[in-house]
Parts: C-alpha cells; sequence; structure tokens
C-alpha cells in the first residue's frame, strides 16, 4: 500500500485505524521511500515487550524524540537503558507518590476556585488547557520543587515546538537537517537552549548542596553518587524525558477524561457517590486512592478509549515470526495502541465507554495482553503510577466540588501529534455538584 504525506498528516489516526480494521493488524505500507509495519495483535504485544526483548529495539522515531528529551530513559536502549532504570527506580517510591497526592491535590483545588469564579461570571472554562497547566505544574513541583507557572522557564513551549518538530519528522520520508534557518528550527533551537539552562542550574544548585530539596532531581543526584558532577548531560536528559511524559501525556488524558465523563453524566454521578463515601469531604490521601475502585476503573477506560501515547514504534534486529506474519530485520514497526484498544476482536462494544470492564477480574487473558497505555514489561513507563495516581486525585478533588458538562456545539475532534489530542481544545460549562 501506498500513501501521501499529506494523506497521513491529515487523519494519521484514522488511516491507522482503518488499516488494522481491513487487514487483521498487519500491513505493510509506504510513505514516499520508507516502509512502515503496522502490527495490532496481542500476542505480539507479549512477544515485543516480554519475551523477545533484544529483537525490538529502539527506532528512528526514538531517535527524533532525542533531539528533545535526549537519550533518558525513553530513548535509551541496551546496557544503557538498563543502567539508567536502576538508578531511576529509587526517585519513584511511595514517598514520591505521597508528595504527588498532596502537590495535586493542592493545586487542583486552586483550578477549582477558578472554575467555580467563571461559573459565577456565566463564562465556560477551557479544560484541556487547564489541566495542562495544572500537570506542568505538579511535574515542576515534583521534578524541581518549582511552581512552573511562575517561574521564568520555557518548558511549556518548548514541549509545544518539540512536539511540532518530533511529529513531522516521525512521519516526513525526507528529514530536514535541524541547522536548517526555518522559523519552526530556529524556535525549536530558541527553547531547547532555554530549558537547558534552567535544568543545568537546578544540576548545579543541587550538587552544590544549596537548600534542603525533597524532589526527583535531588533523589537521582543521591542515586548518581559520585558520578552526578560527570554526569551533567545524562541527568539532564533523565529530568527533561521525565517531563515530557508527565506533562503532555497526562494532561491529555485527563482532558479526555472529561469529556467522557460530559458525556456519561451517570459515570460522574458514581464518582461523586464514591468520593463522598471514601473521603466524607476532606482532601485525598495516597492510602484513599485504592478505596476508589469505580474511579479508578473511569481512569482505565479513559486510557483505553483515548491512550494520548496513541502508538509506539520499535525496528525489528531479526527476522521473527510473530502469529501467521512473518517480521523481516530491518522492519520499522507500528503499534497502533489507540486501534488496538478498540479492535472488536478484544473489546466487545469496543467504541463505547464502559468502566466496569475494568472491575476486578472482569479484563480477558487477551485483554490484558492487548491494553497497553503505559507499554508493558521492562519497558512499562516508570511514571505509569505517578500518572495513574494524579489523574485520581485529580477526579477525587474535583468530584467534591463540581460537574463539567461540555459546552453545545463545541467541535470535538481529534488531532495527533506526539499525543493524541483536542484539536478545538474542550470548552466546557461548570456544573455546582447536586447535593
Amino acid at each position: 500500500l501506498r500513501f501521501g504525506l499529506g494523506e497521513l498528516r491529515a487523519d494519521l489516526l484514522g488511516t491507522q485505524k482503518r488499516l488494522v480494521a481491513e487487514h487483521q493488524g498487519f500491513v505493510r505500507y509506504r510513505v514516499l521511500r520508507r516502509v512502515f509495519t503496522l502490527l495490532a495483535d496481542a500476542e505480539a504485544n507479549q512477544q515485543m515487550f516480554l519475551g523477545k526483548l533484544g529483537t525490538y529495539q529502539r527506532s528512528l522515531q526514538h531517535d527524533n524524540l532525542a533531539m528533545v528529551m535526549g537519550y533518558g530513559l525513553i530513548c535509551a536502549d541496551g546496557e544503557t537503558w538498563r543502567r539508567q532504570r536502576r538508578l531511576m527506580q529509587p526517585a519513584f517510591d511511595r514517598d514520591l507518590l505521597e508528595r504527588v497526592v498532596e502537590i495535586t491535590a493542592r493545586l487542583m483545588g486552586e483550578v477549582l476556585d477558578g472554575w467555580e469564579a467563571s461559573r459565577q461570571r456565566g463564562e465556560t472554562v477551557e479544560v484541556y488547557s487547564d489541566m495542562q497547566t495544572l500537570t506542568m505544574r505538579v511535574i515542576g513541583l515534583a521534578l524541581f520543587s518549582r511552581d512552573l507557572r511562575t517561574t521564568s522557564s520555557d518548558f511549556a513551549e518548548t514541549v509545544r515546538v518539540g512536539v511540532e518538530v518530533v511529529g513531522l519528522r516521525n512521519i516526513s520520508p525526507v528529514t530536514l537537517p535541524l541547522w536548517l534557518p526555518i522559523r519552526l528550527h530556529r524556535r525549536f533551537r530558541r527553547c531547547v537552549r532555554a530549558v537547558n539552562r534552567f535544568v543545568y542550574y537546578r544540576i548545579e544548585e543541587r550538587l552544590a548542596g544549596a537548600g534542603d530539596y525533597d524532589d526527583i532531581l535531588s533523589s537521582l543526584i543521591r542515586s548518581y553518587g559520585d558520578d552526578a558532577p560527570v554526569m551533567k548531560r545524562e541527568l539532564r536528559d533523565q529530568v527533561v524525558t521525565l517531563f515530557f511524559a508527565g506533562f503532555e501525556t497526562t494532561g491529555t488524558a485527563l482532558a479526555w477524561t472529561w469529556l467522557l465523563l460530559s458525556e456519561n453524566p451517570d459515570a460522574q454521578q458514581a464518582i461523586h457517590e464514591e468520593v463522598d463515601r471514601v473521603l466524607g469531604g476532606r482532601a485525598p490521601r495516597y492510602d484513599d486512592l485504592k478505596s476508589l475502585s469505580y474511579t479508578g476503573q473511569v481512569v482505565e477506560e479513559s486510557l483505553r478509549l483515548y491512550p494520548p501515547v496513541y502508538s509506539m514504534t520499535r525496528e525489528a534486529a531479526a527476522d521473527d515470526q510473530v502469529g501467521e506474519h512473518q517480521i523481516n530485520a530491518g522492519d520499522n514497526l507500528v503499534i497502533p495502541i489507540h486501534a488496538l484498544h478498540r479492535m472488536p476482536d478484544y473489546w466487545e462494544d469496543p467504541d463505547t465507554f464502559c468502566p466496569e470492564r475494568f472491575a476486578p477480574d472482569r479484563l480477558t487473558r487477551e485483554q490484558r495482553k492487548a491494553y497497553i497505555p503505559f507499554s508493558a514489561g521492562q519497558r512499562k513507563c516508570m511514571g505509569a503510577n505517578f500518572a495513574t495516581v494524579e489523574m485520581l486525585t485529580v477526579l477525587a478533588v474535583a468530584g467534591q466540588r463540581a460537574s463539567l458538562r461540555l459546552e453545545p456545539g463545541h467541535p470535538v475532534e481529534i488531532a495527533a501529534s506526539v499525543t493524541q489530542y483536542p484539536r478545538h481544545g474542550l470548552r466546557m460549562q461548570v456544573m455546582p455538584r447536586a447535593g
């Protein structure tokens, strides 16, 4: 099959979903000179993420991401990745998750104050933008002990520009060198320089022992020990990777969750009843979250229907057989998570919002293999618990005070860059909570 670049840019997600449906989850297609192998299969996930890690390696798309993030956990491979993972693991402990709940609850309270003020003025709120700002602030405080909303930092702009550059390079058969002085490249280089200045200053601050910080960067520097002063570039790559992974994706996931709750008021009401029963009007604590079982099912179903990272890529290092499908060494594999999560082979009424799918012991073995919003196996996103805890806390805090309803007539269109996001934002009406 052959596609023009314009066709893919216009509707990448729709094209992938159609190809999965028409070709039973396996098809090769060409975009000018580049060949892609689309593979949506639960058993293939087992081989690529659990059984044959050495056969399926990082791809060209990861090199594109590395232009922004560097070679941290997402873009590194092999022994470098294993060493980094070992050094990163101690930072993602219970203490961090408890801080994430406290930070998120406090900042979401501020968001709700703003929403209530808008409601009283008869105004709608832009929920996608609000969730992006919220998650940027949470990850900034967790990483650096800095509120990036009030810090002179170009992080958010770097994410926006970086996402645009990477998205274009991922699907373009010919990639322009970054030194080419077009406007997008100049903005990109300027933003990356600003982020580097900010991050390296924070690293030097910690190495000098200034202040008493309890954040991810400080934990990382402790993990690196005596090597930290000579590993500043790697430390920079790790925290920029964590920022990108913890900001754009979680904010987008929360926005889609609010849309689904707006479309399903019974689910929104069920969350209200659960948070009332579990929390009794107080702020949530980390230990409360496991009791918010239905709210957790809503988060999981939202990530099924709208996984922010809608596809992953791998390059086959050797020939392999996946079921009836032959994989050749050098194949550029695309795993379309968004299509896999809606395949009728695995999900009954796949386009229907049904949190009860994720009730205890409800998922089948095949569904568990097909559900990969955070990847799977050793390469599963280290921040999965961070993101889930953050999303649960947002819903728990908001569920005590407000409901949201999509503004009538507001267009909802899915756009694809590095994440799948609402192209026109999500303008919503804030409704006072009944009871």
